[in-house]
């Protein structure tokens, strides 16, 4: 904007709050790139682990911005994310089906 004349001081606080998103998506980079590189980072790092490390996780690997392209979870979405897989860990067991028909969220 001010390399076309426009006043900086003018500008609306969503207006800059937009265009201080765009900048930083700039210097940051391509999501889905520092997505995909991240990813392929923490598969090498993990294949040449030792055996009794962790394993490494995008997170890991990436930082800060990994909270920048997944925002945290709430705590209401953290519950609900435990029981969802406690509820994929038991649906595993044979015949579960029965078991879990009157199971309410």
């Amino acid at each position: 904007m001010l390399a076309h004349g426009a006043n900086p001081d003018a500008m609306s606080e969503d207006d800059y709050r937009l265009v201080m998103v765009a900048i930083n998506d700039g210097f940051i980079g391509n999501k889905q790139v520092l997505n995909s590189i991240g990813s392929l980072t923490a598969g090498v790092f993990n294949y040449i682990r030792a055996q009794n490390q962790q394993p490494y996780k995008l997170q890991n690997v990436i930082g800060l911005a990994y909270d920048y392209i997944y925002a945290p979870l709430t705590e209401e979405q953290k519950r609900n994310d435990v029981n969802n897989k406690l509820l994929a860990f038991i649906s595993m067991m044979p015949d579960s089906h029965k078991n879990l028909t009157n199971v309410k969220n």
